[in-house]
C-alpha cells in the first residue's frame, strides 16, 4: 500500500479509537498501534485493520461493538477518503478507499517516478551476498545460471529496500580439482602434439578442454610436451584456471551480473587465516584430536556430528577454508551474510552454523538459500546435462538460444526452493504465452502509445501535477490498476523480507494484465488517445504513464531490459 495512504489511515483510526477510549474514561500509557493490511480477497476492501479485536477489552466492550462505534466515528471520512465501511466476521473493519485517495496514490507514482519502489526497511544494514562461486574447472552451467538471477536479483531489490548491499564470488583456485584440471588438459595438450600420457580418472572431459588445448599449442607449438611432467601440471593448472575464470566473468558480464568483488582462496589461504582460525577454535576448546586427525565439536552447536578439519597427513578439509572465509566475512562487520547455493548442500548449513557460535558470533547472522536445480526441455523434450561425462549446457548456450532477459526471467520466475522447469520454446516465443514477453510488451506498447500522442497532438505528454487532474480515473479498470500501482513498494519489501525475487514477477505479470484488460475492454470506452486533447486524455495518460514506469523499474530490479519496441 501507498505509504502516505497507510500513514494517513493509521493516524484517522488511532484518533478515533483514541476518541471512544477518553469518552468511556478509559486511558492507555502506550501508543495505539494500528495495524492496516491490504486483503487477500478483494471483496473485502482495500483495507482491513483488526483495531476493534485488539483493543475491545480496554474499551469494555466486545470486538463488533468497537468496531461500530469506530466506523460511526470514520463515517464523517465518508465521499472525500473512504467510499466504503464494513465490518466483518467479528470485528474487522474493512474499508474501501475513494476516488480521491486513489487519485492521491497515482499522484505519488508520478511524482516520485523511478524512487517510487524505494524504501526505508533496510535502515541502511550491511549485507554480503556470496553467490555463484563456480569452480574454475568449466564453464558456467544452468544451475550456475540460476544462482547468477536469482543471486543478482536480490541483491538489486535489498538495495532498493533500504539495505547497504555488496556482492561476492568466491574462487576455489586451488586444490585438488585445480590440479586435475591441469592435468586433464596436459593429456588433451600432448594428443595434439603426437604424444601420448593416459587422461585422468576423474579428468574433465569436456569439450572446453581440447579448446583449451588447441589455444595452448596454436600459442606455444610442443613447448610444454618437452618440460619435467610435474612443472607443465603446475602451469597448465594455472593456464586453464585463468582461461575459464576469464569466460565465467564474461559469461557473467553478458548475463548482466557484476561482483563488487571475486575473493580468491588460493590467495587467502596463503595469508595465514585459515591456521588462525583453527587457533581461534582451539582457544575456545572447540577442538579435540582423535585418530591423528583435527576435529571440530560442532555436535555441540547443533550439527549432527562432528567434523574433521585437519587430517592425520596435516591436510586440511574443506570445511577449513570455509571456517576461516566466514570468519573473514564475520570481520568486515556486515548485519547479515547471505550465502545462496545448490541443493546438494543442504548438510553444509549446520556446520558452518555451527562454526560461526563457536567463533562467538550469533549463527542467525548467516542465512543460507538453497537454489533448486532447473530441469530443461526443447520440444517437449527434457535436454541431457550430465556434468560428470562434460556433456552439459551451459549458461552461454542458454542465453544465446532464448537472449538474457528472457534466460534471466526464467530462472527467476519460480521460488527458490521450487525445481525449475525450463521450457527453451516458450522462451523464444513472442506471444503472451511467454511471461516475459507479456510483461516487456506492456512496455512496449505503452511507449507506442506515447509515440501516438505525440504524432497526433504535436507535442509530448505534459504529466499532471494535481490529483484534480486525475479526476476522470474512476471505472472499474483504472481503479484496479491504481491500488495495484501503489502495491509497488510493499511487493519490494516482501522480495526482501522472504529473500524471493520471484515475487517481483508474480507483482509484474498481475499488473501487465491489468493493463492489457484495461487496453483491450472497450476500444470507445477506454481509449486512452482520442481525437483531442481533454481530461480524461490527460488523466489516462498518466495512468499508462505510472505503469510504464513501475513495469521498467520492476524489470530494472531484475536485470531484465525494458525495450521500447518489440
Amino acid at each position: 500500500m501507498n505509504q502516505k495512504i497507510k500513514k494517513h489511515l493509521q493516524d484517522i483510526l488511532a484518533t478515533a479509537l483514541s476518541g471512544v477510549l477518553e469518552e468511556s474514561g478509559k486511558k492507555i500509557s502506550e501508543k495505539i498501534d494500528v495495524t492496516v493490511e491490504v486483503p487477500k480477497d478483494s471483496g473485502h476492501g482495500d483495507v482491513s485493520t483488526n483495531l476493534a479485536l485488539r483493543y475491545a477489552k480496554i474499551a469494555g466492550v466486545n470486538p463488533r461493538q468497537l468496531a461500530e462505534v469506530l466506523c460511526g466515528r470514520l463515517s464523517c471520512k465518508a465521499d472525500e477518503e473512504f467510499e466504503k465501511i464494513e465490518i466483518a466476521g467479528p470485528g474487522f473493519i474493512n474499508i474501501t478507499l475513494s476516488n480521491s485517495a486513489l487519485h492521491v496514490m497515482l499522484l505519488d507514482v508520478l511524482e516520485k517516478g523511478t524512487e517510487f519502489c524505494r524504501t526505508n526497511l533496510g535502515k541502511g544494514k550491511k549485507i554480503l551476498i556470496e553467490f555463484v562461486s563456480a569452480n574454475p574447472t568449466g564453464p558456467l552451467t544452468v544451475a550456475h545460471g540460476r544462482q547468477a538471477a536469482i543471486g543478482d536479483a536480490l541483491a538489486r531489490i535489498l538495495k532498493k529496500a533500504g539495505f547497504e548491499v555488496s556482492t561476492e564470488f568466491y574462487l576455489n583456485d586451488r586444490g585438488k580439482q585445480i590440479s586435475i584440471l591441469g592435468e586433464s588438459l596436459y593429456s588433451r595438450y600432448m594428443e595434439i602434439c603426437g604424444k601420448k600420457y593416459p587422461f585422468p580418472e576423474d579428468g574433465y572431459r569436456g569439450g572446453y578442454v581440447n579448446t583449451l588445448a588447441r589455444d595452448l599449442f596454436d600459442k606455444e607449438g610442443d613447448k610444454y610436451s618437452r618440460f619435467d611432467k610435474e612443472e607443465a601440471f603446475e602451469y597448465m593448472s594455472l593456464y586453464s584456471k585463468d582461461r575459464i575464470m576469464r569466460w565465467i566473468k564474461e559469461d557473467l558480464k553478458n548475463f548482466n551480473v557484476e561482483f563488487d568483488t571475486y575473493f580468491s582462496e588460493k590467495e587467502f589461504t596463503g595469508g595465514g587465516q585459515v591456521e588462525e582460525s583453527i587457533k581461534a577454535l582451539k582457544d575456545k576448546a572447540c577442538l579435540f584430536e582423535k585418530d591423528g586427525a583435527v576435529w571440530f565439536k560442532s555436535t555441540e552447536f547443533g550439527d549432527d556430528k562432528d567434523r574433521v578439519v585437519v587430517k592425520s597427513n596435516g591436510e586440511w578439509t574443506y570445511i577449513a577454508p570455509d571456517i576461516a572465509y566466514h570468519k573473514d566475512k564475520l570481520a568486515r562487520e556486515y548485519d547479515l551474510l547471505i550465502d545462496i547455493f545448490g541443493p546438494d548442500h543442504h548438510g553444509y548449513i549446520p556446520r558452518i552454523k555451527a562454526a560461526i557460535e563457536a567463533l562467538g558470533y550469533d549463527p542467525e547472522i548467516l542465512k543460507v538459500i538453497i537454489i533448486q536445480l532447473a530441469t530443461l526441455y526443447k520440444g517437449g523434450k527434457k535436454l541431457s546435462m550430465s556434468t560428470r561425462q562434460g556433456e552439459f549446457i551451459s549458461l552461454r548456450d542458454v542465453v544465446d538460444e532464448v537472449g538474457k532477459d528472457a534466460a534471466r526471467y526464467f530462472f527467476v520466475m519460480r521460488s527458490n526452493a521450487s525445481h525449475l522447469d525450463f521450457d527453451l520454446e516458450l522462451a523464444k516465443k513472442q506471444s503472451p504465452d511467454n511471461p516475459v514477453y507479456y510483461i516487456q510488451y506492456t512496455h512496449a506498447r505503452i511507449c507506442s502509445i506515447f509515440k501516438k500522442y505525440e504524432e497526433r497532438f504535436k507535442h509530448g505528454y505534459v504529466q499532471v501535477d494535481n490529483t484534480e487532474g486525475l479526476n476522470p480515473l474512476v471505472n472499474y479498470e483504472e481503479k484496479e490498476i491504481m491500488k495495484k500501482l501503489a502495491l509497488f513498494p510493499e511487493a519490494v519489501d516482501a522480495c526482501a523480507v522472504l529473500f524471493e525475487p520471484h515475487r517481483m514477477t508474480v507483482y509484474l505479470s498481475e499488473l501487465a494484465a491489468l493493463f492489457h484488460s484495461y487496453y483491450h475492454k472497450d476500444a470507445k470506452k477506454f481509449r486512452i488517445v482520442g481525437d483531442r486533447e481533454d481530461e480524461t486524455t490527460f488523466a489516462r495518460m498518466a495512468l499508462v504513464s505510472a505503469i510504464r514506469m513501475v513495469i521498467s523499474s520492476g524489470l530494472n530490479l531484475l536485470g531484465i531490459s525494458a525495450p521500447e519496441k518489440m
